[in-house]
C-alpha cells in the first residue's frame, strides 16, 4: 500500500508533463473568420413574424405554468395566476411574444395586423393585468419564478417599450412599470447572492440574463442596476481564458 500511495504522485507530476509537452508541439494555427452581411428585415417578413405571437399571446392552452403549489388555492387557471402573460406555452414565452409585436410594429407601423395587435397589447398589459402579475411574485413559493432567463425578457420588453416613440409605447410602458421595477429589485436583491455563474446554453444561464439587464439599465439609466450587472460579470467572468468560441 506504501508504495502503492508513493507511486501515485509520481504518475501524476509525469502525466503534467506529459501534458506540457505535447501542448509544446501543438502546432499554431489561425482560423479564417468569414465575414457576413447582417440580414434586413423587410415588411413581408415582418407581417410574417408577426402572426407567429399573434396566434400565441392570448392563446391559454396548452400551457406549462412552471409554478410550486403550495396549497388547493394556487391550482387556478393560467389566465387567473397571469392575466398578461398567460400565452405561449408558458409565461417567458408570452413575454418575448408581446416583445416581438411591439419591436415589428415600432419598425414597421405598416404591418397588415397592426391595429388588431395594438388592441391586443392593450387588452393584456393593461394596469390591473400587470398589478395582479406584481402580485404573483409575492407569493410564499414564487420569489425565484422564472428567475433569471423571463426578468430578462421583461426588461428587454420594457426597453422596447421605452424607446419607442408612440402614444401607445407610453401607456403600455406606464401599466408595465410596476413589474419592470419589481424585476429590477429582485435582480439587484439576487446577483450579490450568486456564487458562480451558470453556463449551460439554456434559459438558466447566466451570462444571457445579465446581458439583456444590462441593455436595460444601459438604455434608462439606472446607474444602480448597470453597475451591479458589471461587477458581477468581472467577478464571473473576467478570469476566463481560451473560451473554445469557434
Amino acid at each position: 500500500m506504501k508504495s502503492l500511495l508513493l507511486t501515485i504522485p509520481f504518475l501524476l507530476v509525469l502525466n503534467c508533463k506529459q501534458s506540457e509537452e505535447k501542448k509544446k508541439n501543438v502546432p499554431i494555427t489561425t482560423v479564417e473568420i468569414e465575414q457576413v452581411t447582417a440580414p434586413t428585415l423587410h415588411l413581408e417578413e415582418a407581417n410574417r413574424l408577426a402572426q407567429l405571437p399573434i396566434h400565441c399571446i392570448q392563446t391559454e392552452y396548452p400551457n406549462k405554468l412552471g409554478q410550486t403549489i403550495g396549497g388547493k388555492e394556487d391550482l387556478q387557471e393560467p389566465k387567473t395566476l397571469h392575466p398578461a402573460f398567460y400565452g405561449c406555452f408558458d409565461w417567458h414565452s408570452a413575454v418575448h411574444g408581446h416583445w416581438s409585436l411591439v419591436s415589428l410594429l415600432k419598425q414597421f407601423p405598416e404591418l397588415e395586423n397592426a391595429e388588431e395587435i395594438k388592441k391586443m397589447l392593450q387588452q393584456n398589459i393593461s394596469k390591473e393585468n400587470i398589478q395582479n402579475e406584481v402580485q404573483y411574485f409575492f407569493g410564499k413559493h414564487n420569489t425565484s419564478y422564472e428567475r433569471t432567463y423571463g426578468w430578462a425578457w421583461l426588461l428587454k420588453l420594457a426597453e422596447e417599450l421605452h424607446t419607442w416613440d408612440a402614444p401607445l409605447a407610453r401607456e403600455l410602458e406606464s401599466n408595465l412599470q410596476p413589474l419592470t421595477d419589481l424585476i429590477v429589485e429582485k435582480y439587484i436583491e439576487f446577483l450579490p447572492k450568486l456564487n458562480y455563474p451558470i453556463r449551460v446554453g439554456e434559459h438558466p444561464n447566466t451570462a444571457f440574463g445579465l446581458s439583456f439587464a444590462y441593455d436595460y439599465a444601459v438604455t434608462v439609466g439606472d446607474d444602480t442596476l448597470k453597475a451591479l450587472i458589471v461587477q458581477r460579470a468581472k467577478d464571473f467572468y473576467l478570469q476566463d481564458v481560451n473560451c473554445p468560441l469557434s
